[in-house]
């Protein structure tokens, strides 16, 4: 979600709307060239560097095939007339399975890259959010959210995504992921959300899950969840400190149920494990937090590796915030946490308890798992 930034380095924005573009893209280009809405199925070439000239939508009973070690630029260049992305709407499918050997890059056009250079990608679906059924979105203005839990938009596998979110409003920007209703039945795994100028993963509503995911340098939260979301998730592991800007309230996870009523159902109740946040260490970041678990959410955690939120006095290892996530967790603690130079470990000591963990399983360093990044 937005945030004031407070930069480190000179970051552009490119300011410009996100309507729906009608033309159609079916045929793969020759150029490389992507634009447009694709109406019917569509598999790329490995071989073809593709640029995303604005907009490109995945229409509802299309799918989108990107074979391993693809590579896709979203276009940022001066004469760029629209903010790029890839956007999948409700009942489109996104086949893109990359190998730890030859991955899948989608990144900015620039031979210095930046973040916020172009959107990123963007996954909508039929499962449930606590909002209902055909919510708009805040990124895109694509309609989500259905009845079925067990959705399948697609497959997302070794996927390394840079340099995303731009600004779509003064109130809005985009996420490196994002997974707007997205249902258990879609495949996500071994992701990587790099450098962006947001989140780094964002999910509203939905029960999709996922193994093994990274988010490096990103400068507001690395992972955020909101109005309902309930998939499983092992290994996730988040490093902050790199990155070229940063909000003041920064966060590994900012977690709500529902900002404007946090006891509406479906709750957001995750379950996730094997955890390492990793904070930016600086006194300018005034209200951060390893976890922010507020708004209602509840969560099954366990096995969290937290350190280095340690900027001024609001920063936390876990806060949590308001009462009806106070009251959750502690019935239900966060478990076998693992604080390390952390301002204060937390606000409700009820509400979770002490150990040694690894977290994603190297503690503060990146994961062996990882090692297909390159990082």
């Amino acid at each position: 979600m937005k945030k004031l930034l407070f930069s480190l380095a000179v970051v552009g924005a490119m300011f410009t709307s996100c309507g729906d573009d009608d033309s159609n893209n079916n045929t793969v280009p020759a150029t490389g060239d992507l634009q447009g809405t694709i109406t019917s199925d569509m598999t790329l070439n490995a071989e073809t560097v593709y640029s995303l000239r604005g907009p490109v939508y995945v229409e509802n009973g299309a799918t989108l095939t990107i074979p391993a070690g693809t590579r896709i630029e979203g276009y940022a260049e001066a004469d760029a007339t629209a903010v790029a992305f890839l956007a999948v709407k409700a009942g489109g499918r996104i086949m893109a399975q990359g190998t730890a050997s030859n991955p899948i890059v989608m990144t900015s056009s620039k031979a210095a890259p930046a973040p916020g250079d172009w959107g990123g990608l963007v996954i909508c679906g039929n499962a449930i959010t606590n909002l209902g059924t055909n919510v708009q979105a805040e990124v895109t203005g694509l309609t989500y959210g259905g009845t079925n839990p067990a959705d399948n938009s697609g497959v997302l596998s070794y996927i390394r995504l840079e340099y995303a979110g731009a600004l779509i409003n003064p109130d809005a920007e985009f996420n490196g992921f994002t997974f707007y209703a997205v249902g258990s039945g879609t495949t996500v795994n071994n992701l990587l959300a790099y450098q962006g100028s947001d989140d780094g993963f964002e999910w509203f509503g939905g029960s999709v899950g996922a193994t093994n995911l990274l988010s490096i340098g990103n400068q507001d939260d690395s992972f955020d969840w909101t109005e309902g979301w309930n998939g499983t998730v092992s290994n996730m592991y988040a490093n902050q400190a790199g990155a070229l800007a940063f909000s003041s309230d920064s966060r590994g996870i900012e977690a709500d149920n529902n900002s404007g009523n946090p006891v509406l159902a479906p709750i957001s109740n995750p379950t996730l494990s094997n955890i390492s946040l990793i904070g930016r260490n600086n006194s300018a970041v005034t209200s951060e937090a390893g976890m922010m678990l507020r708004r209602g959410t509840y969560a099954t955690i366990s096995n969290a590796y937290i350190a280095d939120f340690n900027g001024a006095s609001g920063s936390y290892g876990i806060n949590f915030n308001g009462a009806e996530s106070q009251a959750y967790f502690t019935q239900n603690p966060v478990t076998n946490v693992n604080f390390v130079n952390v301002g204060t470990a937390t606000n409700v000591e009820a509400a979770y308890t002490a150990g040694t963990s690894t977290g994603a399983g190297n503690s503060a360093a990146t994961p062996s798992w990882a090692s297909w990044t390159g990082l």
